[in-house]
């Protein structure tokens, strides 16, 4: 039971907090005073956002412009890869048609040795 008391009610706080904006919004729409304050605040907030929104329009064309940037870098260095791909393909190529001559040595050299050696022990 000690444990409920050392606590405090998480209620008492929330019912101030709604208390508190309950009687900002009222004295903002019922008196004068505070419908003079709600419009400057609207005018305001207007202000801000309509800053925001041409800061963005001023953003939109370099962010467009660097994108086009980024998009052409990326199709010059997937160029320069295929043909470089094409490149190692065609020495791939090469040296699979001398794979067979290599081949082709290395069993001439192992018959010579295999005979060699054969002669020598008779």
């Amino acid at each position: 039971m000690s444990e409920n008391h050392d606590k405090a009610p998480a209620g008492g706080s929330n019912f101030l907090v709604g208390a508190i904006i309950g009687a900002a919004l009222t004295y903002l729409f019922a008196t004068k005073s505070g419908q003079k304050i709600k419009n400057e605040l609207i005018k305001d907030l207007s202000d801000v956002l309509e800053s925001i929104g041409q800061d963005l329009e001023e953003k939109v064309p370099e962010t467009k412009a660097e994108l086009d940037s980024v998009k052409e870098k990326i199709a010059t260095g997937l160029e320069g890869a295929l043909a470089r791909k094409e490149e190692v393909t065609e020495e791939i190529k090469e040296e699979i048609r001398e794979v067979p001559q290599q081949i082709e040595k290395i069993q001439k050299k192992g018959r010579r040795f295999f005979f060699r050696k054969s002669r020598t022990e008779s």
